[in-house]
């Protein structure tokens, strides 16, 4: 066998393959091994810390911002909802006490009313005709009388008052108690709150002349009045409001003059042939005097001090509604006597209102 014969042996290969020349460029590295796969940290839950700085962020804005739209609908429904709650309420009971208390504060704010600032009533008699009706078949007049007006003022020329009958001046109609004593009760009660007269002589006239003024009348029902006293000009009164039944025009009884002492006053009725006043008082203790022409100057004048007050409102019926107003004659007295209102009362009631509505103001 020659030395470039192949491997002895049975069933030699045909051919064997030789190695080629290796692959051109840089070896490849061997694979690194793999490096053993830590645990996973712990889950740490989150700090108080954490969830005030959460809830910062949202407030400045790191959320998402809400449409209007959406916003005007979650209002509408937090609306919505609030209203069902109300009506599914149970309904407070008022407590037992709450209406007869009502009832009782009413009744004593009646009478501090009546008592001290305005008093109704009515009128019984013809001497006030036709400004006040009281006439037979009428249905009398009810006036209101502001009682407060004389606290701070005496009273005018002009006014009608309401007053309590001197002595002797018991002429003319008056309210007497019922005898029986339920019905008593019941008009007493009337009485206290002012929706019933009082019981005794009340009475209600026209102021005709004041203290220190002196007065006198005719036949005709002329009225002059002297402003100084017993001297100085005679001033004859225009009154438009004065009535005279037909027929008895020039038959009225003259008097005077009278020279009215200070703190009284002389009153005469409209209705001048049916009015027991101050003319048909002229006698001692207020009798009736046959010689009206040297009259009494106390018993024929009332004192200021049983003044009741001044009407001044027609309150019932409706028809007859209207304000009891000084005629023109007598506006000029008016106007003098108003400095008896001193300054500080005026600006005692229009300087706290003054106050209030500036306070209102400044919420």
């Amino acid at each position: 066998m020659s030395p470039d014969s192949g491997p002895t042996g049975p069933n030699p290969p045909d051919a064997v393959p030789s190695a080629g020349p290796p692959p051109a460029g840089p070896p490849e590295p061997a694979p690194a091994e793999t490096a053993p796969m830590s645990p996973a940290p712990p889950t740490v839950a989150p700090t108080p810390a954490d969830d005030a700085a959460a809830s910062q962020a949202r407030r400045r804005g790191a959320h998402r911002p809400e449409s209007a739209l959406a916003a005007y609908r979650s209002r509408r429904v937090t609306r919505k909802q609030a209203r069902a709650q109300k009506k599914q309420k149970p309904h407070r009971k008022a407590p037992w006490w709450e209406l007869p208390a009502l009832v009782a504060l009413a009744i004593l704010i009646a009478i501090l009313v009546k008592t001290f600032v305005i008093q109704p009533f009515y009128i019984p008699s013809e001497s006030m005709e036709k400004t006040l009706h009281g006439c037979t078949g009428c249905h009398g007049d009810r006036i209101l009388v502001n009682k407060l007006i004389y606290d701070f003022r005496d009273p005018h020329p002009g006014d009608i008052v309401v007053f309590h009958a001197p002595p002797g001046w018991d002429d003319e109609p008056t309210s007497k108690p019922p005898s029986n004593p339920v019905i008593r009760v019941i008009r007493g009660f009337g009485q206290l709150i002012g929706f019933v007269p009082p019981d005794g002589q009340v009475l209600v006239k026209r102021v005709i002349a004041t203290g220190g003024e002196s007065v006198q009348g005719d036949a005709q029902g002329h009225v002059q009045v002297r402003d100084s006293g017993s001297n100085g000009p005679w001033r004859t009164l225009n009154e438009p409001y004065v009535f005279i039944d037909k027929g008895q025009e020039g038959t009225l009884r003259p008097f005077g003059p009278v020279t009215v002492p200070k703190g009284r006053l002389w009153v005469m009725g409209d209705h001048r042939n049916d009015s027991a006043d101050s003319r048909y008082h002229c006698g001692p203790n207020g009798s009736d005097s046959t010689n009206d022409l040297n009259c009494d100057a106390m018993s024929s004048t009332v004192p200021i001090d049983d003044v009741i007050g001044k009407a001044f409102v027609i309150a019932w019926p409706p028809s007859r509604w209207r304000t009891l107003g000084t005629p023109a004659t007598f506006e000029g007295a008016a106007m003098a006597g108003a400095s008896d209102v001193p300054g500080l009362v005026s600006a005692g009631v229009v300087l706290p209102l003054f106050i209030v509505r500036r306070r209102r103001r400044r919420r």
